[in-house]
């Protein structure tokens, strides 16, 4: 998953394991602490204990090879407790002072506060666990959407995981957005650091207020743009912001907020411009109004799903 090159194929089976078992869940969010603590490391120093564990695999041949000599290499380091030597002491916290799951329904939104002061709004279809260590704070962002108000503490750093992404702040307010390995960060208030990719070729990014950030399936981090905060949160007030948007990409974020997903069967009217403001609160009477500003018939099929269609 972090070597730069998994497929579609592979993400696919990733996902499919990591949901089968909460076992699996667990051990792979162990594995995540191992490689955030070797994020830490000067290259130079990481290499060094590689070479002292396994000697035999250090020449390695290739990308591949040096990747592998890296997992061995840290697992060996964490079992002999090198790295504990070098300072880490939250790495060999097992437990979090506290553990929340967070979730939310398709078209719901609600608050999360967490036990240090921090607020979490929660967009629809999120789904989500933070964990307070008590030198740091983490969010694992599977899926879904959230707003943070961080409260500060520098000597807590708050860490957001999403797609492979991770967003570091001490205290700020800014916007994660994830859906099928898309990552998308807006920064409200404050500053924080996005990065992605391995540690011999991780890119960073550093944000402040009104500027944002993505990346995309294919693990590749975007330049930092500005944003318009109005229209990116506008789904903190139940509202939509359409501006020129292809009328697939408006169906398809509408969907976000339905029951059962609406299928476009128009697609000669699949890049059809619209604009507007709508609420999210009630998105089949939204999916109704459609008729009225683009070129289209809606159907409401009986098992609940909605066809739209071109006139």
């Amino acid at each position: 998953m972090h070597s730069g090159k998994v497929t579609e194929e592979g993400r696919c089976e990733f996902e499919r394991w990591y949901q089968a078992d909460p076992e699996n869940r667990r051990q792979y969010r162990n594995v995540q602490q191992i490689w955030s603590a070797t994020l830490q490391i000067p290259e130079g120093e990481l290499r060094s204990i590689l070479a002292r564990q396994n000697p035999v695999l250090q020449p390695a041949a290739n990308v591949g090879r040096r990747r592998f000599s890296l997992g061995v290499g840290v697992a060996g380091a964490c079992s002999l407790g090198v790295l504990g030597s070098l300072g880490f002491r939250w790495l060999t916290q097992a437990s979090p002072i506290h553990v929340n799951r967070i979730t939310s329904l398709r078209g719901e939104r609600r608050e999360v506060v967490l036990p240090d002061g921090t607020t979490l709004l929660i967009n629809t279809g999120t789904l989500a666990e933070a964990r307070l260590y008590e030198d740091r704070r983490i969010i694992d962002l599977e899926e879904g959407e959230i707003y943070f108000s961080v409260s500060h503490d520098a000597q807590r750093p708050f860490i957001v995981n999403a797609a492979d992404s991770r967003i570091v702040v001490t205290g700020t307010q800014f916007n994660v957005r994830h859906e099928r390995g898309h990552m998308q960060v807006s920064v409200a208030s404050g500053s924080v650091s996005v990065s992605r990719g391995p540690w011999w070729n991780r890119e960073s990014r550093a944000l402040t207020r009104g500027q944002a950030v993505e990346s995309d399936a294919a693990q590749m981090l975007g330049e930092v743009h500005s944003t318009d905060l109005s229209k990116r949160l506008a789904w903190q007030r139940g509202k939509v912001v359409f501006e020129n948007t292809p009328l697939r990409q408006a169906i398809e974020e509408i969907n976000r907020y339905l029951p059962k997903p609406a299928r476009l069967d128009a697609p000669s009217l699949q890049d059809y411009r619209i604009a507007g403001i709508f609420s999210v609160d009630d998105p089949l009477a939204l999916i109704d109004t459609l008729p009225d500003f683009a070129p289209v018939r809606v159907f409401h099929l009986p098992d609940g799903q909605v066809r739209i269609s071109d006139r």
